[in-house]
């Protein structure tokens, strides 16, 4: 389904800041794989998210979806066949329209557009027993501002939009960071849902270890650009979360001390 062959990014070159995020990344994923992403602070996780979305070229590599080379494709030709959910629960909607409108563009992305207005009555049905299945009261909220939602309600609102057209790859950037620990439970839950419901193949990352063990099929860890750990099936099953900091603590050292991984 997907497939990174030999990625390189390196951003500000040739100046004092020069950083390279991407050091020869290699992946490859099946159809339906479920892989959770972890990793310290720069080590690649969500540039290499922007380099399959197109948000900035890459170096050097190839990116294959399906079969299609996407590498030069520009980030508005990529978004037909993903869906992503940022960290921060303000993206992904526009506040200032109503709930329904934004299903609307979501549920439309991809498609030819007319000029006609409005949301018609099958849509209008679709929407509704969609929000209904969040169990968040939304289906009857419909022409409610989504910018008067909660931080989680928004969030769910945006992974629901996301998947409203089953997209080739679904990309989940921390999408549960910025969320309290309740309302981050629930939004994983209906992650594994929606995931498993549509059989989506999806790349999440998190810095929760707990996380990344019991969600998905497949867990990467990511260092200086590159994946260091690739681990699934019964194996990825029966990890330990100290296992796991050990494994990270061998190929990051001594910046390991500083990483905010320890607190997850």
């Amino acid at each position: 389904m997907l497939v990174l062959s030999n990625i390189e990014k390196t951003f500000n070159k040739g100046t004092i800041n020069e950083k390279k995020a991407l050091n020869g990344l290699n992946l490859t994923l099946k159809d339906g794989d479920f892989v959770t992403v972890i990793g310290g602070n720069g080590a690649g996780k969500s540039t290499m998210l922007n380099m399959i979305s197109g948000v900035y070229p890459i170096d050097k590599g190839r990116i294959m979806l399906d079969d299609v080379n996407i590498s030069r494709w520009p980030e508005h030709k990529r978004a037909k066949f993903l869906g992503r959910v940022f960290q921060d629960p303000m993206m992904g909607t526009a506040a200032s329209m109503e709930i329904q409108e934004n299903m609307a563009l979501a549920y439309r992305r991809g498609k030819s557009r007319t000029l006609r207005k409005g949301i018609t009555k099958e849509e209008h049905e679709l929407f509704y027993e969609a929000l209904k299945e969040l169990d968040l009261g939304l289906e009857d909220r419909m022409t409610s501002k989504v910018g008067l939602l909660s931080g989680g309600q928004r969030q769910a609102l945006t992974l629901l939009m996301a998947t409203l057209q089953k997209p080739s790859l679904l990309l989940l950037d921390e999408h549960t960071a910025a969320l309290d620990p309740k309302t981050a439970a629930k939004v994983l839950d209906l992650t594994q849902k929606i995931v498993e419901e549509h059989q989506l193949t999806t790349l999440m990352i998190t810095h929760n270890m707990k996380d990344a063990i019991r969600l998905g099929n497949r867990l990467i860890m990511m260092h200086n650009g590159r994946i260091i750990y690739d681990v699934e099936g019964e194996e990825k099953k029966n990890l330990k979360v100290s296992q796991l900091l050990e494994k990270f603590g061998q190929a990051a050292g001594e910046e390991f001390s500083n990483d905010r991984m320890m607190l997850a």
